[in-house]
């Protein structure tokens, strides 16, 4: 054994490439561990009306009663309807904007690296108006008038 063999007993050698990848992948897995499960960003439209218990269509589609609440995926505008018994229909077109998380570039971040959760709600509330009751009899009044009108017009022609 020659002299500088024994003065660096504890010299570091070299990982081989096959050494590199194993660790490069470990790394790779433990990134993966610790960052799983922390992408949930949760978006909700909540509907309510005066007087609760409307039946609620989202665009188009009948999604249940007052209060309600829906999970949406996209931004842009929702076209919410309510109706029910003895009121008139109410329909509103409910613009749902992009929280600054989910903007490009940012999202990535949001929804893979950010612990926890991260929620948007949105909220839209309709007031229903009582129906009114037209008796036959005043239609009937309505339309004679406006038959009187047009006949009216018509002679004059």
């Amino acid at each position: 054994m020659n002299r500088l063999d024994c003065a660096r007993p504890y010299e570091r050698r070299s990982r081989t490439a096959s050494e590199r990848a194993v660790l490069a992948l470990l790394l790779v897995a433990a990134t993966v561990a610790a960052f799983s499960g922390c992408n949930s960003v949760k978006r909700r439209l909540t509907i309510t009306s005066e007087p609760s218990g409307a039946l609620v269509y989202l665009n188009d589609k009948e999604i249940g009663r007052t209060p309600i609440s829906q999970n949406i995926v996209h931004s842009g505008t929702y076209k919410i309807r309510c109706c029910k018994e003895g009121f008139a229909m109410e329909e509103r077109y409910h613009k749902v904007g992009t929280p600054w998380y989910l903007y490009p570039g940012f999202d990535f971040f949001s929804e893979n690296f950010v612990p926890g959760e991260l929620r948007d709600e949105q909220s839209c509330h309709l007031i229903l108006t009582p129906k009114r009751e037209i008796a036959g009899e005043e239609i009937r009044e309505a339309a004679t008038k406006l038959r009187e009108e047009a006949h009216g017009k018509f002679q004059q022609n």
